[in-house]
């Protein structure tokens, strides 16, 4: 397999639409590169539409270049796409094994059949690198078996070469713009065959301008940022701490705004997302305390230094880690895992909300209210308590998270989520430090018994909780 990262734009255009001259686009002593290919797709899904709602795409395709297997995945303003030359009928193994935690437990099947007679224009720098190319397509799409057509269109894609930059995509674009070409508004050709969708078949109906319909939203997209990354997970990207993220905003907004959604679905997420959490965090946990402890040791003066120290614990810290992500790949291939995917879904299309819901969403405000008064109680009653100053941190997060999901109806939010973020900042490094001189502790009885790297880590200890005291002595002014 191969991974890559795509980026393109895409355009509709009219049958009788005029491709623009594309020499404008070449860079200096570059040249250009037209081919024809007639582009065969065979699409497939779970019965329950567990890719496509992700806006994930699986197909097997036959002519050109790419001819075998692609998997796409949404990646922000990209997409990341797993390649197979496998020309097999059947989804190659490891594929199928990238793609298993979307399935849910579910079979594939074919969905669609998308043809492309494609003119493809390859921009070309002056070393003979791929720029950018433009792919002009007149495209028809049909049932599974390919034997009806019942969807026509023509679109054009403007996707960035090896040797591109982003620059020529936008260039591309005012090309393409100024020609006639309108922004498409479906993500894939699948979109544009099959048409909307929801897990049920059926469009959830969200009132706007609601606290529903801003809650439904950051919902979805935390929903989307965890099956996007499960792809990442099983391909090696390191996206464990963005998954931890979303999962943390979900678990957030299910508390947060409690009488808003329904409690028993809200519960039975919240459980299996606890568990995920978990599970994350001891592969992330040793990533960030490995890091720290190696600036930390590069900070002290070279007489501190005795014994292999830093081999020591980078050695503990990825045997642990090691450890850690071998549970996460176990995990993700469970039976609670695959149940934790079907949620996901069904949360992304139809949150379960309740009638509080439907308030206004300036309404949300006091949402946020509540979670600003939460942290405020929590620091004022922490003091130099350890434990309550992490519950702090919590709130703090959950503050900033609320805060993220009423953004788009009051932009005044935005300060609010900053000031959270910057006070979680402050606290995950009190945090950290108790965290390191804990561990520093627990190696050091290990490691600190031969005369050299125990006089190394006592004063790394002494640095942490030193570090630890001074931030909450900052927190009372």
């Amino acid at each position: 397999m191969r991974v890559v990262e795509e980026l393109e734009d895409k355009f509709e255009v009219d049958p009788d639409w005029v491709m623009p001259q594309v020499m404008a686009l070449i860079p200096n002593d570059g040249s250009v590169e037209q081919e024809v290919h007639r582009l065969v797709n065979t699409y497939y899904d779970t019965p329950g539409a567990g890719l496509r709602l992700f806006g994930v795409t699986l197909r097997r395709r036959i002519g050109g270049s790419d001819t075998g297997w692609q998997l796409k995945v949404p990646n922000g303003t990209t997409r990341t796409e797993v390649r197979s030359g496998s020309r097999t009928k059947n989804l190659p193994p490891a594929l199928a094994r990238t793609v298993a935690g979307l399935l849910a437990g579910e079979s594939l099947e074919p969905v669609a059949t998308v043809t492309s007679t494609r003119t493809a224009y390859r921009i070309l720098d002056a070393d003979g690198e791929p720029v950018l190319e433009i792919a002009d397509d007149l495209v028809q799409s049909g049932t599974p078996d390919g034997e009806s057509v019942l969807h026509s269109w023509r679109e054009v894609e403007a996707e960035l070469g090896p040797a591109g930059k982003n620059k020529d995509v936008k260039r591309a674009r005012r090309l393409l713009l100024g020609a006639g070409a309108s922004p498409s508004p479906v993500r894939t050709k699948l979109d544009r065959a099959l048409g909307p969708m929801s897990s049920n078949g059926q469009v959830p109906a969200v009132t706007p301008g609601t606290v529903g319909e801003l809650v439904g939203a950051y919902l979805a997209e935390q929903c989307d940022v965890i099956a996007s990354n499960d792809v990442g997970l099983r391909t090696g990207a390191p996206v464990v701490h963005k998954t931890r993220v979303a999962v943390r905003r979900l678990r957030s907004t299910l508390r947060v705004f409690g009488d808003a959604i329904e409690s028993a679905p809200a519960e039975e997420l919240d459980n299996e997302l606890t568990w995920y959490a978990s599970v994350l965090g001891e592969v992330r946990d040793r990533e960030v305390l490995s890091k720290l402890l190696v600036q930390r040791i590069a900070e002290l003066p070279a007489e501190h230094i005795r014994g292999p120290v830093e081999a020591e614990i980078t050695k503990s810290l990825a045997m642990e880690r090691d450890n850690a992500t071998q549970r996460l790949s176990e995990a993700m291939d469970n039976r609670r895992y695959q149940h934790l995917m079907r949620l996901l879904r069904a949360w992304k299309t139809a949150p379960p909300l309740t009638g509080a819901a439907l308030g206004k969403s300036k309404t949300a405000a006091k949402y946020v209210e509540a979670a600003k008064q939460k942290v405020d109680k929590r620091l004022r009653k922490a003091g130099h308590d350890v434990e309550e100053l992490h519950r702090a941190r919590k709130g703090a997060k959950r503050l900033r998270y609320a805060a993220e999901l009423m953004e788009p109806a009051d932009k005044r939010m935005k300060r609010i989520a900053r000031d959270a973020e910057n006070l979680q900042t402050v606290l995950g490094e009190h945090q950290d430090a108790v965290v390191a001189a804990h561990f520093l502790s627990k190696i050091s009885a290990i490691n600190g018994q031969n005369g050299q790297s125990g006089f190394t880590y006592g004063v790394l200890v002494a640095n942490e909780l030193n570090r630890a005291a001074a931030i909450r002595e900052s927190l009372k002014n």
